[in-house]
C-alpha cells in the first residue's frame, strides 16, 4: 500500500509542479515573444509537456481510486481526502481537452494560418485557462499529500 500511496503523491506532485512551472515561467516567457516565435516554441514544448501532465494526472486519479478501494474499509479521513483529489484531476482534464489543448494546437498552427491580430489577448486567455488547470492540479496534490500525512 505504501508504494501505491507514493505513486499517488508523486504523480500528483509532478502534475502540480509541472503546471505551476508552465504558469510561472513558460507563460510569462511567451509574453515577450513575437507570435511566430511563440508558435515555434510551443510546437516544441507543448506536445511532450501535455503528454507527461496527462499521464501524471491519470496515474494520480487511478491510484486514488485504488487506494480508496484497497485501504481500510469504511469512510475515514484518508479515504475521503484521497478521493477528494480526483475532482482536481477532472478539472485539469476538462480544461485541457476542451480549451487549453485546442488553443495550444491553434498557436502551433500560427506559422501556416497566421497569428490573430490580437494574439496577446489570445495568449492571456490561454494563460487564464491554464491557471484553472493549476488550481485543479494543486487541489489534487494537496488532497493526496494530506491523505498520506494522516495515514
Amino acid at each position: 500500500m505504501i508504494v501505491l500511496r507514493f505513486v499517488n503523491v508523486y504523480s500528483g506532485g509532478v502534475a502540480a509542479g509541472g503546471m505551476i512551472i508552465v504558469l510561472v515561467a513558460y507563460a510569462k516567457a511567451l509574453k515577450g515573444l513575437p507570435a511566430l516565435d511563440i508558435a515555434r516554441l510551443h510546437s516544441l514544448f507543448h506536445p511532450p509537456t501535455h503528454r507527461w501532465m496527462q499521464v501524471s494526472t491519470i496515474i494520480g486519479a487511478a491510484t486514488a481510486i485504488a487506494i480508496a478501494a484497497l485501504d481500510e474499509p469504511g469512510w475515514n479521513a484518508t479515504t475521503i481526502l484521497v478521493l477528494a483529489g480526483i475532482p482536481g484531476g477532472i478539472l485539469q482534464a476538462v480544461l485541457s481537452r476542451f480549451w487549453v489543448v485546442p488553443a495550444s494546437d491553434e498557436m502551433i498552427a500560427w506559422p501556416e494560418t497566421g497569428a490573430p491580430p490580437d494574439y496577446m489577448a489570445f495568449l492571456r486567455r490561454w494563460t487564464i485557462l491554464h491557471g484553472g488547470r493549476v488550481l485543479g492540479a494543486v487541489e489534487a496534490f494537496a488532497c493526496f499529500l494530506l491523505s498520506l500525512q494522516l495515514r
